[in-house]
C-alpha cells in the first residue's frame, strides 16, 4: 500500500466503505482484462504492471476493507432490533463464509498472477477469473444492500467517529510495515 491508496479522511466510513467497493469494482474489470489484452498485444510491460497492481490490491488492501468490514458489525449490532439484529448476524455468518472463498480463489489466481507480473505467460485461467468477478459482485451487492444501508440510518455519529479511528489506525499500521 502507497500513502497515495489512502483516502483524504474517514468523516463518513460508511461512503468509504461504499467507494472501496467502486475501486474494487475497476480492479476486476482490469483484472478480468489481462487475458483479452494478452490475446491482442502480447506480453508487455503494461500486461505486467497491471497484474502486480491487481497482486497488490487482492492481496492487500482488500483484506484491510475486509478487516474494516468486521469492525462495522458489532457497532451496527447495537443499533439494531433483535429481528435485524439476527438478520445482521446471519448475514455477516455469510459474508465471512464469502471472504474465505474469496481468499481461496484468490490464492488459486494469484500462482498465474505473479507470473504474468514478472513478464511470464502460464495461463489465466478465465473461468476462475470470472468465478471470482462473480463472487465479489454478489458479495458487494448483499453488503450493500443488507449492511451497509442499514449502518447509514442507523450509526450514531460516535460510532461513524470509531469506525474511521479503526480504518486509519488499520491504514497507517499497513504503512508503516509495509
Amino acid at each position: 500500500m502507497r500513502i497515495h491508496d489512502l483516502p483524504p479522511g474517514f468523516d463518513d466510513p460508511v461512503d468509504a466503505l461504499l467507494g472501496f467497493h467502486r475501486r474494487i469494482e475497476r480492479q476486476l474489470a482490469a483484472l478480468c482484462g489481462l487475458p483479452g489484452n494478452i490475446e491482442s498485444r502480447g506480453m508487455d510491460a503494461e500486461v505486467s504492471a497491471a497484474a502486480g497492481t491487481a497482486i497488490g490490491f487482492f492481496s492487500n488492501l482488500l483484506n484491510v476493507h475486509h478487516a474494516d468490514e468486521e469492525d462495522l458489525m458489532p457497532l451496527l449490532e447495537m443499533r439494531l432490533v433483535a429481528e435485524e439484529r439476527d438478520a445482521v448476524r446471519s448475514l455477516g455468518s455469510r459474508l465471512q463464509s464469502e471472504h474465505r472463498e474469496m481468499d481461496r480463489v484468490w490464492r488459486a489466481l494469484r500462482r498465474p498472477l505473479d507470473s504474468l507480473a514478472e513478464g511470464i505467460n502460464r495461463g489465466l485461467p478465465r473461468d476462475l477469473l470470472q468465478y471470482y468477478r462473480a463472487l465479489l459482485a454478489t458479495h458487494i451487492s448483499i453488503e450493500e444492500g443488507g449492511i451497509h444501508l442499514r449502518a447509514v440510518r442507523c450509526l450514531t455519529p460516535a460510532d461513524r467517529a470509531a469506525l474511521g479511528r479503526g480504518m486509519v489506525a488499520r491504514r497507517t499500521r499497513k504503512l508503516r510495515f509495509a
